[in-house]
């Protein structure tokens, strides 16, 4: 992993004075120094893992004019199929420009005397985030440290909005007004379509897999679960015959725990569940869960996303995991918009957005929730306007504005850690999803052709919600399976609010009066203009046993703006 800042300034001292800052507040390099490289134009400060637990690599080269650096697992496509999967690990490579034909999570920046380039991923899995200080302009992997270099702390009304009300920024933003997310790298158009081609994309999921699975001297782990998405990229990795074992993050019991185990055992490969982490637990240290998800995230993610996040080192060289992320694109996550107005597309994607649900409304105040209405409008007017089917908007809301602004920023959360890497996530392979109808997209077609040709003992285990891949039901038992898993959640819901049925105390009784407190502390907090009070107090005036899931997102979301330091 490499923590790096860089800048048009003359001021070497200030980089390396910011990451130091930083430092003494991650807990994740114990007794690193950063190191720090300038011509008297543009500056640099990086701190990398030593080279043992990242299998080798060195993410920085640096020479007496000129320096070249990349984060994340880049890997590079040719003609043929996948190339360079190595070269695009050694910090050299990029030191005479960055290449063309990129593919993975990734950034990279180089210098060459004269020209300051910088670039990530074209799906926008890393982000890159930039602000200007005085007439000097910095660019860094982590939004604190640009932030830190301004010096500001205003905050977006927009972002606290979309953070509040959806979970995460819709633009990538972070909350600071004076940092901005860096464009991802353009990308070749998405047009969607007919010619899906299973066997090609068999190949190009394939050769992605093991690509970003070839890194030497580090483990590869697939977290598989009882979705769609983990058991394809299953699927891909043992077609792509490397090596690696599979977890799952579920308590003992579990549907999710029970499916993963099956698969594994099904897949010939070593499966366990995941560890706690030896550096603490959310509901255990909340607070310190909110502190370095500031550091690292800048209110781009919240704590309702962090059962995961690291708390601290871990032994041993860094894995990288091959998550399902992207999958969801080829299942039409958000439903289809065939026939739906302008108005009708906005008001899907906010409520989609927001979770409304019957009898559930977002803490969102009425100038908070046009805020978030006006960003999703923006995007589907520019959808619309490029041409874009109104069916396939939605497919593309997750695209443009979940993927990127959502799993990115989550995953360079856990980055200090291991290394997340999507296969599915692939420019060539989601560029193969949309090439399906929607309606084929919809009836999960992409996952059967790929499982059935990568690994068809899969397909003989019911996914979590009891369908097999490559059934087919009717419309009423699409309907009924619905409602069947409706119902098992509500029962699963009520068990868990039962006193009598908990297999021990709720943490979240201890959490709730914490954030309650924290919250209600701060009247003139910059978020309350975008809340509704009255429904903020009712949320954080109920029992814990009251409250479901979405409204425990709601608590988190809450304790982590409301612990974040603005003005």
């Amino acid at each position: 992993m490499n923590l790096f800042v860089v800048g048009r300034s003359r001021d070497g001292w200030a980089a390396d004075a910011a990451l130091r800052a930083l430092l003494q507040r991650l807990p994740f390099f114990p007794g690193r120094e950063p190191d720090t490289w300038s011509d008297g134009r543009v500056a640099l400060a990086w701190v990398s893992h030593p080279p043992d637990r990242v299998g080798g690599v060195s993410y920085v080269a640096t020479e007496p004019r000129r320096f070249a650096l990349f984060g994340g697992r880049p890997f590079r496509w040719s003609e043929h199929g996948w190339t360079e999967g190595r070269a695009a690990l050694d910090a050299r490579f990029y030191l005479d420009g960055i290449p063309e034909g990129l593919d993975g999570r990734w950034c990279a920046a180089r210098y060459d005397g004269t020209e300051l380039e910088l670039a990530s991923d074209a799906m926008g899995a890393y982000p890159l985030y930039t602000a200007d200080s005085g007439g000097m302009r910095w660019w860094s992997n982590n939004p604190e440290l640009v932030r830190s270099l301004h010096g500001g702390s205003t905050t977006s009304e927009a972002v606290l909005a979309s953070v509040l009300g959806g979970g995460w920024s819709l633009t990538g933003d972070p909350v600071w007004s004076a940092v901005r997310r860096v464009p991802p790298r353009a990308r070749a158009p998405m047009l969607g379509g007919d010619g899906f081609d299973a066997e090609r994309t068999v190949e190009r999921l394939t050769a992605a897999t093991r690509a970003l699975g070839d890194w030497p001297g580090r483990p590869c782990v697939v977290p598989v679960t009882g979705g769609r998405d983990s058991r394809v990229v299953l699927a891909a990795a043992l077609a792509a015959g490397i090596d690696f074992t599979t977890t799952t993050g579920a308590v003992p019991g579990s549907r999710d725990l029970e499916i993963g185990t099956a698969l594994a055992d099904a897949a010939g490969v070593t499966h366990e569940q995941i560890a706690g982490d030896p550096g603490g637990t959310l509901p255990g240290d909340w607070r310190r869960a909110a502190e370095l998800l500031e550091l690292t995230a800048a209110g781009t993610s919240t704590l309702a996303d962090a059962a995961g996040y690291p708390f601290g080192p871990r032994p041993g060289p860094l894995p990288v995991w091959q998550s399902g992320q992207g999958g969801e694109i080829a299942r039409t996550y958000y439903g289809l918009g065939d026939g739906l107005s302008r108005d009708a597309l906005v008001d899907r994607l906010y409520r989609a957005f927001v979770g409304r649900r019957p009898g559930r409304s977002e803490l969102l105040s009425d100038p908070g929730a046009e805020l978030v209405r006006a960003e999703v409008g923006r995007f589907v007017d520019q959808q619309v306007g490029a041409g874009v089917s109104p069916i396939e908007v939605p497919d593309r809301f997750y695209l443009e504005r979940r993927m990127g602004t959502w799993a990115g920023p989550t995953h360079g959360c856990v980055e200090y850690v291991r290394d997340t890497t999507s296969p599915l996530w692939s420019e060539r392979v989601v560029g193969e999803m949309l090439r399906l109808d929607p309606r084929e997209r919809a009836a999960e077609r992409f996952h059967a052709e790929l499982l059935r040709r990568l690994a068809p003992q899969l397909m003989e285990i019911p996914y979590e919600d009891g369908q097999l891949p490559g059934e087919q039901p009717s419309p009423l038992a699409a309907r009924l399976r619905r409602l069947r898993t409706l119902a098992r959640k509500a029962a699963a819901e009520a068990r868990r609010r039962a006193p009598s049925v908990r297999r021990g105390p709720d943490p979240f009784d201890a959490v709730l009066p914490d954030v309650r407190a924290l919250v209600l502390s701060q009247p003139d907090h910059p978020a309350w203009p975008v809340l509704d009070r009255a429904r903020v107090e009712r949320v954080l005036g109920a029992n814990a046993a009251e409250l479901d899931t979405m409204s425990r997102y709601y608590v988190w979301r809450l304790a982590t703006v409301f612990s974040m330091q603005m003005r």
